[in-house]
């Protein structure tokens, strides 16, 4: 049942209309997924903040009725007070923030290791979720949302002179509000991908349903299904009957969808992949017959057989000096996903083979534009025109892997939407039963 909500609610093909529930301002909205599902709970989205020029054009495609600011967010405080409120749309109902978390990203191998100039400018964006503080003491939203990779909750920063998490010195910012936050898991929701997050929702102390969630111990955001409901990777890719690609050439590699596509292989790494046995969940790490002469097995660890001598190229080598070294990788690399479970976490290197749990559960190449998108519950309907025409559809993977997946927001979405305008509503009771 739960599969098939996530299912039909990615594939529409056109956006259904939906009573107004309330106001929402954006800020590092990237190109809109994940405001999408605030969106299709009833919120109006009357100004939306991103940086980069490309992401807010293609955002602006598919939200026409809002204003698009193309600035740092840092910079922005006034501009974006400005906006609203020249929109004359009323109280804030909702504030929502997704800034970027590199700086905390497991696959960023500096973390915390050593300083350089791409470390320090990490740092300085694991510090952005604070400046949502000035604007919402401008704005004064009814509830803020923000949402990040789960170390945010345990990073400190320097502030005042000592050392504090950054979700406590967020909170002092922001005295009219209570901060709650947790991590929650896509996956027990329905999403056929897990992806962990750290959620913080801030909601005004003048909210009459504010009290009563504090007496409850809730918190402001849906509880999630059993575990047992959770879809595995095999029955989602199934359910959603994709044409089969392979990466093995180019005319393989590609489907009749424009995003249905995938990067075709050279001859050894075509080797190292189609060599891991489907439904396995193995790395090519593992693979152990020697190419050359069959020889098996090959001891782990070895980039040349042990017996007729030849590199062993369905293993991930490089050539050093003439000699073949195994490509150090850690224990995800070069596998593939485990069919039985959801997929592993939809990043913007989807298409790299050698990140984690990568490659497609079955069939021989990673995950398509398309199959991505989807996992991360994008609706059908998203207008990608724009990138498209421009040539520049890698972009579109690198913005599905940034997003907080679109059917999370608006589950999230309507139970905010409930809350806020009929606090002793039915959604109310679907939240969670206890503070994590």
């Amino acid at each position: 049942m739960i599969e098939r909500k996530v299912r039909d609610f990615v594939l529409r093909k056109a956006r259904p209309t939906s009573a107004e529930r309330g106001t929402a301002v954006s800020l590092f909205s990237g190109a809109g997924l994940s405001d999408m599902g605030y969106h299709l709970a009833g919120f109006r989205f009357v100004v939306q903040v991103e940086a980069d020029p490309q992401r807010a054009a293609i955002g602006a495609d598919n939200f026409p009725g809002s204003e698009w600011l193309a600035r740092d967010v840092r910079r922005s405080a006034p501009e974006v007070a400005a906006a609203y409120r020249r929109s004359d749309s009323g109280r804030l109902d909702l504030l929502v923030a997704t800034p970027p978390c590199q700086g905390m990203s497991t696959s960023n191998p500096s973390r915390g290791k050593r300083r350089t100039p791409q470390a320090d400018a990490l740092e300085e964006k694991n510090r952005l979720i604070l400046e949502v503080a000035p604007i919402a003491r401008s704005l004064e939203p009814r509830v803020i949302v923000a949402e990040n990779v789960r170390q945010i909750l345990t990073l400190t920063v320097q502030h005042a002179g000592t050392k504090q998490r950054v979700i406590d010195v967020l909170g002092d910012s922001l005295p009219d509000y209570q901060v709650f936050h947790g991590v929650v898991n896509v996956a027990d929701y329905g999403v056929a991908q897990t992806r962990k997050r750290a959620l913080v929702v801030a909601v005004h102390k003048a909210e009459p349903w504010l009290e009563r969630v504090q007496r409850t111990g809730r918190l402001p955001w849906p509880a999630p299904a059993c575990k047992e409901s959770q879809v595995s990777i095999e029955d989602w890719l199934k359910s959603m009957d994709y044409p089969p690609l392979d990466a093995a050439s180019k005319l393989r590699a590609n489907g009749l969808d424009s995003l249905h596509y995938v990067p075709a292989y050279g001859e050894d790494r075509y080797l190292q992949v189609s060599q891991i046995p489907p439904h396995s969940g193995r790395s090519a790490y593992e693979n152990d017959a020697c190419p050359s002469c069959g020889h098996c097995p090959v001891e782990a660890g070895l980039a040349s057989c042990s017996s007729c001598g030849d590199v062993m190229r369905n293993r991930p080598y490089v050539t050093r000096d003439g000699r073949a070294q195994l490509i150090k990788g850690f224990h995800s690399s070069y596998r593939r996903m485990s069919s039985n479970r959801p997929a592993s976490t939809i990043t913007t290197n989807s298409s790299h083979v050698g990140s984690d749990f990568k490659i497609h559960p079955w069939e021989n190449r990673v995950l398509s534009i398309l199959e991505c998108a989807d996992l991360q519950t994008v609706p059908r309907f998203y207008n990608w025109s724009r990138a498209k025409e421009s040539g520049t559809r890698y972009l579109i993977r690198k913005l599905v892997g940034e997003a907080f997946p679109t059917y999370f927001t608006y589950l999230h979405g309507r139970a905010l939407a409930d809350l806020l305008t009929n606090p002793g509503g039915s959604v109310y009771e679907s939240l969670a039963a206890s503070r994590s």
